[in-house]
C-alpha cells in the first residue's frame, strides 16, 4: 500500500444538500482549536454534503465562542517526504465566512508542531501555514490546492487538513496528498489570521515576564 497516498478523486462534482446532523467522528485524524471553550468548533465528518458522492471533513465556529484569531482545524500528519515537493489538493466548499476558511498544508523542519491550538504573541506570518481559500464564502464546490517544498532533514513533518479562523464554516473532500516536480510552482498564500502588532507583541511580552516573575503566596489559609 502507497502511505503516500491519502485519497484519489476524479474532478466531477455533484452536491448533495446538507442537513443539520451531528457530524461523524474522524478517526485517523488530529484537530487543534482556540476559543472561548473546547466546544468553539465543531468538527468531524459530515455525510450529507458531499463531493460526487464522497463524505466532507468540516469545521465549523460556533457563535459567540470565538474571537478573530481563534482557529480550529483538522489535521493529518504526513513523514518521510524530507527533500520532496509536495501536494495537498482537493475540493472546498465554505459559507458564513467572517475571517478565514479553507485547505492548508504546513511544513516543520524538526517534526513538532508548533502553531495549532496556541495565540502565540510572536506569531508571524512566516508561522502561518500556507493555505488555499479566503475571507469570502465559496457556495459551490471549488477545486483548490497547496504546494511546498520539504526541508531535507530527516524529522521533517507535514501537516495538511482544512481550518476555519474567526467565524465560519468550511468542507473539503476529495482529497489527495502527493509528491510532485521541481517544474509545479509553489503556493506563496498563507492562512489569513491575525498577527499581533510589535506593540502588543511587547506588551504581551511584559506581561508574562511581571507573571514569571510574581510568587503568590501558596497557603496562607493553613488548609
Amino acid at each position: 500500500m502507497d502511505w503516500k497516498i491519502l485519497a484519489a478523486a476524479p474532478l466531477a462534482a455533484v452536491l448533495l444538500v446538507a442537513s443539520a446532523a451531528p457530524l461523524a467522528p474522524l478517526n485517523g485524524w488530529s484537530s487543534g482549536s482556540t476559543g472561548n471553550t473546547s466546544a468553539a468548533y465543531r468538527m468531524g465528518i459530515d455525510t450529507a454534503l458531499q463531493f460526487q458522492g464522497q463524505r466532507s471533513v468540516s469545521v465549523q465556529s460556533q457563535s459567540g465562542l470565538v474571537r478573530p484569531d481563534s482557529h480550529g482545524a483538522v489535521i493529518q500528519y504526513g513523514y518521510g517526504y524530507a527533500g520532496k515537493r509536495v501536494r495537498f489538493s482537493g475540493w472546498l466548499r465554505s459559507s458564513d465566512v467572517a475571517g478565514w476558511a479553507g485547505a492548508f498544508l504546513r511544513i516543520e523542519p524538526d517534526g513538532a508542531e508548533r502553531f495549532f491550538g496556541s495565540r502565540r504573541p510572536d506569531l508571524k506570518e512566516d508561522d502561518l501555514p500556507f493555505g488555499a481559500g479566503g475571507a469570502s464564502s465559496l457556495d459551490r464546490w471549488t477545486e483548490v490546492s497547496i504546494v511546498a517544498d520539504v526541508p531535507n532533514t530527516p524529522t521533517a513533518m507535514v501537516a495538511m487538513g482544512a481550518m476555519v479562523v474567526g467565524e465560519g464554516k468550511v468542507w473539503l473532500s476529495a482529497m489527495r496528498f502527493e509528491e510532485v516536480g521541481l517544474d509545479v510552482p509553489l503556493t506563496p498564500a498563507r492562512v489569513g489570521m491575525p498577527l499581533a502588532t510589535p506593540e502588543q507583541r511587547a506588551a504581551e511580552a511584559k506581561r508574562l515576564a511581571e507573571k514569571a516573575s510574581r510568587r503568590i503566596p501558596p497557603n496562607l489559609s493553613l488548609e
